[in-house]
């Protein structure tokens, strides 16, 4: 079994920010994806990171970290990221994944539901998304060009100090990585 990790945003593009964490997006992201790798690897799984190449605009970046991830021929992809709103009342888990994709979807249900249970947060389930919920409303590149079912995982909500701190005192506690990667591999075995 072959898993992608692909650490959402850059460098460049932090993306979302957790006040309570007094930390962006990416650096968190990358923390999940430091925790989440071994416990895949514990379960006998082959896992890659992957992050979008720097130096390059959004499109040529992800059409480069697409081509990378299919090169390498995962079973699945899972990116990471967290959200947030501006009203702070938002919280739970919610997992995306392209809208035909039925594997996708059953991916993004099982990694919900098992990052949900361990954070104590709200199982928001699986989405069908082709688009960003940004303004400009640019494709979702990750869902859309690679091959292998892939998922976004929206773990928290940044802008909700609890859902925050219950996230990552989850990430730091092992609960997280250790949920998530046996529903990853749980739902991977199934297919």
């Amino acid at each position: 079994m072959k898993i992608a990790i692909s650490i959402g945003h850059d460098e460049r593009s932090q993306g979302a920010f957790s006040l309570a964490l007094n930390m962006k997006e990416h650096e968190w992201n990358g923390l999940f994806g430091d925790a989440l790798i071994p416990e895949l690897e514990t379960l006998g799984v082959t896992v890659r990171r992957f992050e979008r190449p720097s130096g390059l605009g959004y499109q040529a970046a992800m059409s480069a970290l697409t081509s990378e991830i299919n090169a390498w021929g995962p079973d699945l992809v899972v990116e990471l990221h967290f959200n947030a709103m501006d009203d702070s009342s938002w919280t739970g888990c919610c997992v995306l994944h392209w809208p035909s994709s039925t594997l996708g979807n059953i991916a993004a249900a099982a990694i919900s539901e098992a990052a949900a249970e361990a954070i104590g947060n709200r199982n928001r389930g699986a989405v069908a998304q082709d688009r960003s919920w940004n303004s400009g409303r640019p494709p979702l590149y990750i869902l859309r060009d690679t091959k292998a079912p892939s998922t976004i995982m929206e773990t928290f909500f940044g802008s909700s100090s609890t859902d925050s701190i219950a996230a990552d005192k989850a990430r730091e506690s092992g609960a997280l990585p250790k949920a998530v990667a046996k529903a990853i591999v749980d739902v991977v075995a199934s297919w």
